[in-house]
């Protein structure tokens, strides 16, 4: 009976290590994720808001889109590269309006490089207004 014990105490043990290691992975997976969407959201609701300054002003330069969109997401965002792209077009029914892509890499701290085999961080936004 003593000897049964023993081993079911080193069975314990074993376990443990071996699946420590992916549950871990999967946490980390999860904060990865998580912070993913929250960065993504900030960038759809920066760039919307920078589409609508664009258009109220009547101006679609890509650099004063870049400045209002980093002026929004602000300077503890987790948006770093970010890459914006802005271009007027009419559309069938004649309207006018702007058209506003940003692009940028997330920056999710100690996940990043240790779940990176789940592919990178870029995400994108894109809003129209009309002009």
């Amino acid at each position: 009976m003593k000897t049964t014990r023993n081993n079911q105490r080193g069975s314990v043990s074993v376990e443990l290590a071996l699946g420590l290691p992916i549950l871990v992975m999967v946490v980390l997976a999860c904060i990865h994720f998580g912070m993913i969407v929250k960065t993504r959201h900030e960038l759809g609701d920066a760039t919307s808001h920078a589409a609508r300054l664009a258009a109220i002003a009547r101006n679609a330069d890509a650099n004063t889109i870049r400045s209002t969109i980093q002026a929004r997401l602000g300077a503890a965002s987790s948006c770093s590269s970010l890459a914006v792209s802005s271009s007027t077009a009419v559309d069938a029914f004649g309207v006018r309006r702007v058209d506003v892509t940003a692009r940028c890499t997330v920056n999710t701290g100690v996940a990043g490089p240790l779940i990176a085999f789940l592919g990178t961080a870029e995400i994108a936004a894109k809003s129209s207004m009309p002009f």
